[in-house]
């Protein structure tokens, strides 16, 4: 029989298998048959006999089709968020397929004489190149049903006699179990950009009822840079019914830990990203605080000695309007940043500065009065008299992602007040 024939049986009898015990089998039985009458089309088709081609022949046709084709798979699944590692590995699958179809197409050893002895090398091959597939992704980590369910079976968190430390990791726990890695980083954990890095975008500097707000009511207010209609939708609506009272409160004494002490939030989707230092709308709320137009910071008025203008009001008071500016001579000991002018401080030097006082000055520790989200604000908004939003041609440059032991060390060092505002 020929073999053409039989490649329509198979395809005509798959078809309407598909049909019969598929819910949307009509769809699959359609293209069969559309598959039938572009095959029997294509036999139809005059062709001349084919003739071996040589190593670059057989190369020179098929590397652009495959570089194209890993472009257009590299581009497609970063639009639809992929980390960049799966981006690496479809990229990958293409160059196995380059790899695969350039063998078949090899100058032959000997000639084949009969059908069937090309079908067996198909088979033969295909039955090699799944042998070695199925081990290499045995090694890997594997599904393992009875912890997945017993993740689901878990009864939900309760928080009578739990207390701090315990509290937050029980709140970490209910982050995970809710597969919010999925789509959210936590500084370098997590692999996927769906959502803000939690860490980075510093979830903790917001209030308790903000968070809430996000967890339950998503929709409400977007993320700086994530407008755009896939991740409107991506934040699932059903956390109110699937997360209890006690987990969420679990949840976001976890989600307030989230700050970073030595670097300005950053906002945006990656890698469009930008930090607060260069946000206009930060800036501009940064203003109100600085002036004492904030209600939120009530009592809180920095222009009292650094003036409205930039002009310092008081003796001593640091000049933000000279950008090579350097340290009080009143500030000593280690506080004092010795050598280094005021463009050139580092984001933890403000942070810190602001939040304890310097010791010597009349400068406060306004981190022990006031919600330090409005204070990283301030400290944006002050850095604009000696270099205005409107006369700079760059951002500041995104910091790197903190490491696990830079984190440690910012506990180590006490670099956090308590209580932690």
């Amino acid at each position: 029989m020929n073999v053409d024939v039989i490649i329509l049986g198979c395809i005509a009898v798959l078809s309407a298998l598909y049909a019969l015990f598929n819910l949307f089998g009509i769809v699959g039985f359609s293209c069969g048959i559309a598959l039938i009458a572009i095959y029997t089309i294509l036999l139809k088709l005059n062709s001349r006999k084919p003739q071996e081609k040589t190593t670059f022949q057989n190369i020179k046709i098929k590397l652009p089709v495959i570089l194209i084709l890993g472009g257009i798979v590299w581009v497609v699944a970063g639009k639809f968020n992929f980390p960049v590692w799966w981006q690496i590995e479809f990229v990958s699958f293409a160059m196995v397929g380059f790899a695969f179809f350039t063998l078949l197409d090899w100058k032959t050893l000997t000639v084949e004489k009969k059908t069937s002895t090309w079908i067996m090398r198909l088979l033969g091959t295909y039955a090699l190149a799944s042998g070695i597939f199925i081990t290499v992704t045995a090694q890997l980590p594997q599904f393992d049903p009875e912890f997945e369910l017993s993740k689901l079976n878990k009864p939900p968190v309760k928080l009578s006699g739990l207390a701090g430390p315990e509290v937050i990791a029980a709140g970490r726990e209910v982050f995970e179990n809710n597969k919010c890695f999925n789509c959210h980083k936590v500084f370098y954990e997590g692999n996927s950009d769906r959502g803000p890095n939690l860490g980075t975008k510093q979830i903790g500097l917001y209030s308790e009822d903000y968070i809430k707000e996000q967890i339950l009511e998503p929709r409400k207010m977007q993320a700086p840079g994530y407008d755009d209609p896939k991740s409107y939708k991506a934040m699932p609506t059903y956390y109110g019914d699937d997360i209890g009272d006690d987990e969420m409160v679990a949840l976001v004494a976890y989600l307030k830990t989230l700050r970073d002490p030595t670097h300005m939030p950053v906002e945006g989707k990656f890698p469009n990203q930008w930090t607060w230092w260069d946000d206009p709308k930060i800036v501009a709320e940064g203003k109100q605080v600085f002036e004492g137009l904030e209600p939120a910071t009530e009592g809180l008025n920095c222009a009292v000695c650094h003036g409205k203008d930039g002009i310092p009001m008081m003796t001593g008071a640091l000049d933000f309007r000279n950008e090579n500016n350097v340290d009080s001579i009143k500030i000593e000991g280690p506080d004092r940043l010795e050598g280094v002018v005021l463009k050139d401080w580092p984001d933890h030097l403000w942070y810190k500065r602001v939040t304890r006082g310097v010791v010597g000055t009349p400068m406060a520790p306004w981190g022990m009065i006031f919600q330090h989200l409005y204070l990283w604000k301030a400290e944006a908004y002050a850095r604009t008299f000696h270099d205005p939003l409107e006369k700079r041609t760059a951002k500041r440059p995104v910091p790197p992602v903190p490491t696990k032991e830079e984190i440690e060390k910012w506990k180590t060092d006490e670099l956090f007040l308590d209580p932690l505002l």
